[in-house]
């Protein structure tokens, strides 16, 4: 959803809400609309895009699986994405949602406060906003349309639940090539340690 590759809460809504049936439908339409207008992955999925969804998972406090995902599908789509780029594009993203395992609210709590979009546009200038979408909106237009309902849930960018929560990229004698680790759900005792390995 933050790369522009399905429809705005399509991320978040949970699967027993009765819009999924809803969001399915939109989907399936908007589907053969891009097969008729002959726009494939290739049309959104690009380097600026990529950096959209890092930014969103660093916000979110997203699981560092991704870091691996979102190489491989950069390698596919011939995009050069490098670990150190996650240390980079992340630096100077907080967290911004307080659910779990960062946090104490569910997912389902974060669709309710606003989602995906309410967090593009939390993000504001740090995202590429132009950016277009497979919805026919761009980046910057779906973050325009979105509201924040709950501020215990998502937080803003000058009251963030951690300043300094990106994806931190780690080197040294013990992960030379690289080693990934997610502050937003480390303790403090993680970030610094002295240890015989």
């Amino acid at each position: 959803e933050a790369m522009g590759l399905s429809m705005p809460f399509n991320g978040t809504t949970p699967g027993v809400d009765a819009r999924r049936k809803t969001m399915s439908h939109l989907t399936g339409n908007r589907i053969v609309e891009l097969v008729k207008e002959d726009l494939k992955l290739s049309s959104y999925l690009t380097r600026e895009a990529m950096e959209n969804g890092i930014r969103v998972l660093a916000a979110i406090g997203g699981s560092t699986n991704a870091v691996i995902h979102l190489q491989a599908i950069a390698g596919r789509m011939g995009i050069d994405l490098k670990l150190e780029d996650f240390d980079t594009i992340t630096k100077d993203i907080p967290l911004l949602v307080d659910i779990q395992p960062s946090g104490k609210y569910l997912m389902e709590d974060f669709h309710y406060a606003g989602g995906v979009p309410a967090i593009l546009k939390e993000l504001g200038g740090l995202m590429n906003t132009g950016i277009e979408t497979v919805s026919g909106k761009n980046i910057g237009e779906i973050a325009e349309l979105s509201e924040v309902y709950n501020r215990d849930v998502l937080r803003s960018l000058e009251s963030p639940l951690k300043k300094n929560a990106g994806i931190w990229v780690l080197k040294g004698n013990l992960a030379p090539r690289g080693a990934i680790i997610k502050p937003s759900a480390a303790t403090e005792n993680l970030l610094s340690h002295e240890a015989k390995a």
